[in-house]
């Protein structure tokens, strides 16, 4: 967790609960990561705007196996082109 670590200053004793939280905030992501895009049906299961909130901050410091990373990047790609399908259907129906 070197990202986290390096905003914070720690002190001998004392345990900074907010940097806890957040790690276990992270595994959990990392865990649910994992078993879904380990399914045979991966693609079916979109990812939740929170764990890609977590993702989008965190994800340099996470550790995804390789397959669990391929298919995450895939679904994540996936999710970028249906957001994008949507932004061109607005655009389209606000020039007509």
């Amino acid at each position: 967790m070197t990202k986290i670590l390096d905003n914070i200053i720690l002190f001998p004793g004392k345990e900074n609960k907010q940097l806890i939280e957040i790690e276990q905030e992270l595994t959990i992501v990392q865990k649910k990561m994992k078993a879904l895009m380990n399914l045979n049906d991966f693609d079916l299961h979109p990812i939740d705007n929170k764990d890609v909130e977590k993702l989008a901050e965190y994800a340099d410091i996470m550790f995804f196996d390789s397959f669990t990373a391929r298919r995450l990047i895939s679904n994540l790609a996936a999710r970028i082109i249906e957001q994008q399908h949507i932004l061109d259907e607005i655009n389209e129906a606000a020039d007509a």
